[in-house]
């Protein structure tokens, strides 16, 4: 049962129903102050409890379910008294006040709707003070049904399916709603592709994909002939003659063949989309690139270890994984390596590694997405004075729709027309081991400093 799913979409419905706003008051963002949000153990207890009283009622079916097996399940589990559950059952059973706007009558004014008593979720016995069985109400039994209705992809054939026994079953009625749940599970599932198209740092999204890859592509073929199928058999003479004949006795003159026709042609267009958006998502996955990162220049590597060895743990490390592994083995003499390092004064080397962050040709590439997002920030403190690499780490210019873009932020250093390509006077300056910063992702960044800064002639660069 996914209960967080459910909880997700009603969420900031509630607030705003409770919220103390009055009409015409000034903009401001919502608080999101709620006393316990960082426990969740009364919201387990809840939703432990009600499936413990839905499962119970299937299997007996009875009026009431004692419920002190479960008082001490959920007592030894979360270390907690029975008060406590008795505290959290008290809260299902109390029933609130929610208020809607169903229309406007005549005169302008609004017609409110009122629920109170749909809102409590499980029921004690009335006319007893007895608190040692209980129940589910419909309310209770609906929102354990919708936790249990987030369906994957992969069963949307078994519901295509639904559409041919509904025409079986001259239940004609019922398709509109089976197709309109059906476009709705292929729209999420698009979307998902979408977010991978965005996103290919998702290893969720991405290894989920892997592993059923062929059984999602089986799915959409099964859902396009499934539905194809129930189009055909509904054409056919006997459903035709069938259909007028329900026509005439259930549906009256507002519904009509073209409302069947057209809940299976919106069907076929979603999944022709979703089929045209997999294709690009297989297409992006084979052909993956990556962004360019720049030469890794060894040379230049090996002297900052010379000047800042590593700890003797990494040494340690390194010398365990890439060590001679035998004592027969011998060392090499130094001069065996004369000639592999590259000078700076060379030309750099024609094979470049090859980076690419998007692999879509229309998305923007991360870069873009950087500068779009942080230059105007980037702009506004230089206005200020000089900003340092440091700065624009606490800043959280790091950071992007939960992607690391500390190689992008860095790339502004050296190619500093990036943020302003009309104004080329931009320089930086480079404060010698001045850098020692903590990353958001826990690591630490030392060495040097860069400062990024507005050339001016009657300023010492060095001194800004």
């Amino acid at each position: 049962m996914d209960w967080p799913l459910l909880l997700a979409s009603t969420a900031r419905l509630l607030d705003l129903h409770d919220c103390d706003r009055g009409p015409g008051t000034t903009v401001y963002s919502p608080p999101d102050k709620r006393p316990g949000t960082g426990l969740g153990l009364w919201l387990k207890v809840a939703t432990s409890l009600m499936q413990y009283l839905y499962e119970r009622d299937l299997e007996s079916n009875d009026a009431w379910v004692p419920v002190e097996v479960i008082f001490e399940e959920l007592a030894d589990r979360h270390n907690i008294s029975r008060e406590d559950i008795l505290f959290v059952a008290n809260y299902l059973a109390t029933p609130t006040r929610l208020i809607s706007i169903k229309a406007w009558d005549e005169h302008g004014a609004p017609e409110r709707q009122t629920l109170k008593r749909e809102t409590a979720l499980i029921e004690w016995p009335r006319n007893t003070k007895r608190r040692d069985r209980c129940r589910l109400s419909t309310s209770g039994s609906r929102s354990v049904l919708l936790s249990q209705a987030a369906q994957k992809w992969l069963y949307a054939a078994d519901d295509a399916g639904k559409l041919e026994r509904a025409i079986n079953y001259c239940a004609y009625g019922d398709i509109p709603s089976l197709s309109e749940g059906l476009v709705a599970q292929i729209r999420r599932f698009s979307k998902e592709i979408t977010m991978l198209l965005e996103r290919q740092h998702m290893d969720e999204l991405m290894s989920d994909f892997e592993a059923h890859r062929d059984d999602y592509l089986e799915v959409i073929k099964g859902v396009q002939e499934s539905v194809e199928r129930a189009a055909d058999y509904f054409g056919t003479k006997q459903n035709k003659e069938q259909y007028l004949c329900w026509l005439e006795t259930e549906a009256g003159q507002s519904f009509t063949p073209y409302t069947v026709q057209q809940s299976f042609h919106e069907i076929l267009q979603a999944i022709e989309r979703l089929s045209r958006k997999f294709q690009t998502l297989v297409s992006a996955l084979a052909s993956a690139k990556r962004e360019v990162i720049g030469l890794i220049r060894f040379d230049e590597a090996a002297v900052g270890l010379a000047l800042h060895p590593c700890s003797d743990e990494i040494t340690d490390l390194c010398i365990t994984a890439l060590g001679p592994w035998s004592a027969d083995i011998t060392a090499p003499s130094p001069m065996d390596f004369s000639g592999i390092l590259s000078l700076q004064q060379e030309s750099q080397s024609s094979a470049t590694m090859v980076f690419e962050d998007e692999a879509v040709d229309d998305l923007p590439a991360l870069i873009e997405r950087f500068l779009h997002a942080y230059r105007d920030e980037i702009l506004a403190e230089l206005a200020k004075g000089p900003v340092s690499l440091t700065a624009g780490i606490e800043n959280g210019w790091v950071e992007l729709e939960e992607v690391d873009v500390l190689p992008q932020f860095i790339g502004v250093y050296s190619t500093p027309e990036w943020l302003d390509e009309s104004n080329r006077d931009l320089g930086v300056s480079v404060g010698s081991g001045e850098l020692d910063v903590l990353l958001p992702n826990g690591n630490r960044l030392q060495g040097d400093e860069l400062i990024l800064h507005w050339v001016n002639p009657t300023v010492n660069i060095s001194e800004a």
